[in-house]
Formats: structure tokens, sequence, C-alpha cells
């Protein structure tokens, strides 16, 4: 069964040449420690994009110019103070929730936020239904997936100690295959595949709006 959001064309971004990307790219960022460090916020500024502009409740949250480069990387860099990655990059799922919610209560708006962490043990974890539990129940309430992997393990498309925003799922047997967006274009992960062979584990978190924000546009 195919989990998406309802308009996935609103992460689409122009930049200044016609160009087009999925999503926010960390690269963009002016500065190099943010250029390296910054897949947390950029993911940050793509879930919060996307809530601010699909809930008139959050629209205080939508940022200028949402769906061009420089207006979402002006997004990014105001998302930055409040979602900070430290030595070890934003490496607490934790964080950026906290980080997101002051950022809304910033502009007037209220957030709750959701972690499935998926410890490194993998007797720890929780079964791969559990994950795939949590992301569809995100996805059928127009919700993105901020998904955290310290590890890629068989992966080849992803990098490890890395965030990206995962905006669909389709369920095949024995796979769960996501649309995640990194570096400004969208891929299709297996996370059936990574939940076996990652090494050490990382999280999915999923950012909603309250009660009164969660009016949806059509």
């Amino acid at each position: 069964m195919p989990h998406s959001l309802t308009h996935p064309e609103r992460l689409t971004i122009t930049g200044p040449q016609g160009e087009t990307y999925q999503g926010g790219d960390q690269e963009w960022y002016r500065d190099l420690w943010q250029r390296r460090a910054g897949c947390g916020p950029t993911t940050a500024a793509a879930l919060l994009s996307y809530l601010s502009q699909t809930r008139p409740g959050l629209r205080p949250m939508v940022p200028a110019a949402a769906r061009t480069q420089a207006g979402f990387l002006r997004y990014m860099e105001a998302l930055w103070p409040y979602v900070t990655p430290g030595a070890r990059g934003l490496d607490k799922p934790e964080s950026l929730v906290l980080g997101c919610r002051s950022f809304a209560l910033s502009r007037g708006c209220r957030l709750q936020g959701q972690v499935l962490e998926i410890p490194a043990q993998r007797e720890a974890r929780p079964s791969l239904d559990q994950c795939r539990q949590f992301v569809a129940q995100c996805l059928d309430q127009d919700c993105p997936v901020a998904f955290l992997n310290f590890s890629h393990g068989a992966l080849k498309n992803l990098d490890s100690w890395h965030w990206v925003p995962l905006t669909a799922m389709t369920e095949g047997e024995s796979v769960l295959l996501c649309t995640i967006l990194d570096e400004g274009e969208a891929r299709v992960i297996d996370l059936a595949l990574w939940w076996e062979t990652s090494s050490l584990g990382g999280a999915l978190v999923g950012l909603f709006p309250d009660m009164e924000s969660d009016q949806t546009d059509g």
C-alpha cells in the first residue's frame, strides 16, 4: 500500500536559471561548517516548509519565497540558530524536535513531535513493522518524516551520519521503498534493507501541528 504526502510538489524549489530541486541542499549554505554539518537544519527546513504551506494555522512559519533556491536558503539560515549541530552534528533526534518547536513558537505557532529511536543493538530495536507503522501514520497525516541514520548499511545511495526528509513509502514483500530528498533530488531507498544492515541505527521523527493548526489546505 502506498503512503505519500498530498502535495509533494510544494517541496520543489526553483533555482536562478530555472533549474528545479526536490527539497533543499546543505551545500547551499554559505559557511563551510554549515555545509559540512547542515543536514539536520536542511531537513528541518523541508519539514517546516511543507507543514506551513499546507496548514493555514501554520502560515506564520511559511518561508518567504519558499519555492525559490534563494528563499529556501534564507529559511535554512533562519532555522540554524534553533536547530544547531554540535561537534558531532545533530546527533540527537530530540534536538531536532525541540529546535523546530522553538522556531515555531518564535512565530506564534505550536508543534508536537514524535520520535522512534532505532538503537544500534538489533535486539533493542523496534520491529520493522513498528517502523513501517510510524512512517505510514506520519505520511497519512500529510506530515513528512525526518530520517536520521548513523550507518547506511547496505544502501549505496544514502550517506551515513545523515538526516534526510522522507516523503513517500510503498510497501512490498520484504521491502519498504521510501522516497527521500537529498542534495536537491529525490531518491528511493529500501528502509527494510537499512533496518536489517545498519550497524549503528538512527531514528525516525515526525512533526505535527497541534489540533487548532491541523486544518489542511486542499
